[in-house]
């Protein structure tokens, strides 16, 4: 009889204490979450490096300075018009920058700095203006960007990397390389391939 009673004591203690030890081992389980180091977001990048960043992105050793200045009027355009367009690849940072690109990121921050406040514009609205690694010797027409006129572009073929299939609409980056290299300065380049298009501060 007393091992009964016993029995039915203890059945009673555990009855009452297992909610509490099911408690306290949920509130271990869901404890609150901490931010790791790595989860914290970076310090804001502020304008002049991402328009670097954008511009160290596209470059290659072939390019002057002139070409540099080119395409940071051009993505400085393209970024204020539509900054949704690009992905996290097309920017490079300097802390991410390696090789060449980490040596010359001096002089690109250089080109970059002194084009800063330019964008190309028609009819003094700045708009969203293509742009291709090369041509296969002439831009063409696109239903998209009906402000943009097809140009000859015969200097594309001189291009290491030159595709007689290659369609370009806007501006051939080869093409402005080329243009810079013998004789134009970046805007004059870019207005090759823009005609209907002037450069002007912010």
């Amino acid at each position: 009889m007393k091992g009964k009673f016993a029995a039915i004591v203890i059945l009673l203690f555990l009855t009452a204490i297992l909610p509490l030890a099911v408690s306290k081992c949920s509130d271990k389980s869901v404890a609150k979450p901490t931010v790791s180091t790595s989860d914290t977001p970076e310090k804001p990048k502020d304008s002049g490096e991402i328009l670097c960043a954008l511009t160290a992105g596209r470059y290659k050793e072939s390019y002057s300075t002139e070409t540099l200045k080119a395409i940071a009027i051009l993505m400085n355009t393209d970024y204020k018009v539509n900054p949704d367009s690009f992905e996290t690849s097309d920017f490079l940072y300097e802390e991410n920058a390696s090789g060449n690109t980490k040596d010359v990121y001096g002089e690109i921050k250089k080109a970059v700095e002194s084009v800063k406040n330019k964008t190309l514009r028609k009819e003094g609205e700045a708009l969203f203006v293509p742009y291709a690694e090369t041509s296969n010797g002439t831009t063409y027409k696109n239903e998209n960007y009906k402000y943009i006129h097809s140009v000859a572009s015969p200097w594309d073929c001189y291009a290491t990397n030159y595709d007689k299939n290659a369609e370009c609409v806007g501006v051939s980056l080869s093409g402005i390389d080329y243009l810079c290299k013998n004789g134009y300065n970046a805007e004059d380049a870019l207005l090759w391939y823009l005609p209907d298009f002037e450069i002007s501060d912010n």
